[in-house]
């Protein structure tokens, strides 16, 4: 059910200031329930670059999902940017000031609705300390509440039925933070891992089964949250602790690259000259040579 948008600016407290909203469709929601969440209205903003909203203090809570384009929200005293698949709660009794992009206005979904148990769910889920949740996947449950906003304009009639739907919501955008959370804690143990074999040796398909995941999924995660490969990572470790071995130990090549989990010397020294620019016997022979200046000899890569 289409409701003319511009009914939204009879606005007698002055509590609310519009841009140019001739673009929204909407549905206004009438009679007054005892219900835990009420719905004011739901609607869709198609693109336009006028488009702005500032409520003084809200009386309601505001879901707002971005089809496409590209979207400001203030923050104090500074504002974040929204785009394709974000999703955006504005909470009730707060100042809210949103506005489209001048040159790619954003299309979104979106939902005002009261409650006070809605506080309580995005509490309970620790969800209350973000506004902007990136790539909510939640485009299909958007789709549901306009399609029931369709569907009649009696509050008793939707209030039940939206309220699940902004449950499964709620839910969904706790799920991808616990997901978001368990794929950094991959990186995290993947390291810890690799830090307490650098005097032997471990491999990625050893870390991927202690971790339950594929071995593609332990370097593509640890190279998201460290910038370089477990194995990079791994190597440069272990050429940190042979540089500190050959300058203040007087133990053979073999000896260091064997302690280090290297089974051939020569893999081990053609890895140390690549990653410092002089083999192991080289190095320890420029720092024997130039006593004064040991801790300043380098090689190409330091």
């Amino acid at each position: 059910m289409k409701l003319n948008s511009k009914k939204q600016l009879i606005d007698p407290l002055g509590n609310i200031s519009y841009g140019d909203v001739s673009e929204e469709e909407l549905t206004h929601f009438v009679g007054d329930l005892d219900t835990p969440i009420i719905v004011d209205c739901i609607g869709i903003t198609h693109p336009n670059p006028k488009y702005y909203i500032d409520r003084k203090r809200s009386d309601y809570y505001v879901f707002e999902y971005v089809l496409k384009g590209v979207g400001h929200i203030s923050m104090g005293k500074k504002s974040i940017t929204v785009r394709e698949d974000d999703l955006y709660i504005l909470k009730e009794n707060e100042t809210h000031h949103y506005w489209a992009d001048k040159d790619n206005p954003y299309e979104k979904i979106w939902i005002n609705i009261h409650g006070e148990i809605i506080g309580q769910l995005l509490s309970a889920y620790k969800l209350d300390d973000k506004t902007v949740f990136k790539n909510s996947q939640c485009k299909d449950l958007f789709f549901d509440l306009l399609q029931l906003s369709k569907s009649t304009i009696f509050n008793d009639e939707v209030c039940y039925d939206a309220a699940v739907i902004v449950f499964k919501i709620i839910t969904r955008l706790a799920q991808n933070k616990q997901e978001k959370h368990y794929t950094s804690t991959i990186a995290k143990y993947t390291k810890v891992f690799l830090d307490n074999n650098l005097y032997g040796n471990i491999t990625i398909d050893t870390i991927a089964k202690g971790l339950l995941v594929s071995k593609a999924q332990v370097i593509s995660e640890f190279k998201k949250y460290y910038g370089q490969t477990p194995y990079s990572y791994y190597i440069d470790r272990k050429m940190e602790i042979a540089k500190h071995l050959v300058a203040t130990t007087s133990s053979r090549v073999g000896e260091i690259a064997e302690s280090l989990g290297f089974d051939e010397q020569n893999y081990f020294s053609n890895l140390f000259k690549k990653k410092v620019g002089l083999s192991p016997v080289e190095y320890r022979k420029q720092l024997n040579t130039l006593p004064s200046s040991k801790h300043s000899v380098k090689g190409k890569n330091e």
